[in-house]
């Protein structure tokens, strides 16, 4: 074989060391920029917002309060498993249905509310859930009675269109001082059982 086609052919072990790092950054580079939104959250004046960054500011921010609601949720589904309280589905669907309808009286819907805050209807069925266990081991503390909606009625006709009758206010009075009830009833209840549990943090926020 002549030697200009030996040399074309011939292996040179020293090219490759540099060729293939070459390679491996190119690589690199691309895939950073592909998926740049994975690393990166924002440019200012070329200077990076990394995306870890981002998160560490927002687990400032939201993270002890988000972490607050889950372990109220957690002491909540443990004593209701503890008392032996439950929930149907047909229930949840039922609130949710309810909800809905609520919605749309005042001209919208609960998936458009929905999905203006990123949420599912999943994630509602899970909210509702626990607020139906909630009025359930709560129930005998925040039963209103007659005499409550007629005082609170007469005390706020202002409030009600000229025609209304107490009547037909009974219901809505009913479920707004039911929430007034459960709202004040369950601070102290899940402090106490706050209280009671024991509850070990293993991070800072």
């Amino acid at each position: 074989m002549p030697k200009s086609i030996k040399k074309a052919f011939s292996f040179n072990p020293k090219k490759l060391i540099i060729i293939v790092p070459a390679v491996s950054i190119l690589l690199l580079f691309a895939l950073l920029y592909t998926f740049k939104g994975v690393f990166v959250a924002a440019m200012v004046n070329n200077q990076l917002i990394s995306r870890q960054e981002l998160d560490r500011e927002l687990e400032k921010q939201a993270g002890k309060q988000a972490l607050e609601n889950m372990i109220i949720e957690k002491l909540i589904l443990q004593e209701a498993k503890k008392k032996g309280v439950t929930v149907a589905s047909d229930q949840v669907d039922q609130k949710l249905v309810e909800i809905d309808e609520q919605f749309k009286t005042q001209g919208q819907s609960l998936d458009t509310y929905l999905a203006s805050r990123g949420q599912t209807k999943d994630d509602v069925k899970k909210q509702v859930k626990v607020q139906l266990l909630v009025e359930k081991m709560l129930g005998d503390s925040v039963k209103v009675t007659d005499e409550e909606i007629k005082d609170y009625f007469d005390k706020n006709k202002s409030m009600f269109p000229k025609d209304a009758t107490l009547e037909s206010q009974k219901d809505e009075i009913k479920n707004s001082l039911t929430q007034e009830k459960l709202s004040t009833s369950f601070q102290s209840w899940i402090e106490n059982l706050k209280k009671d549990a024991k509850i070990n943090y293993f991070i800072n926020l």
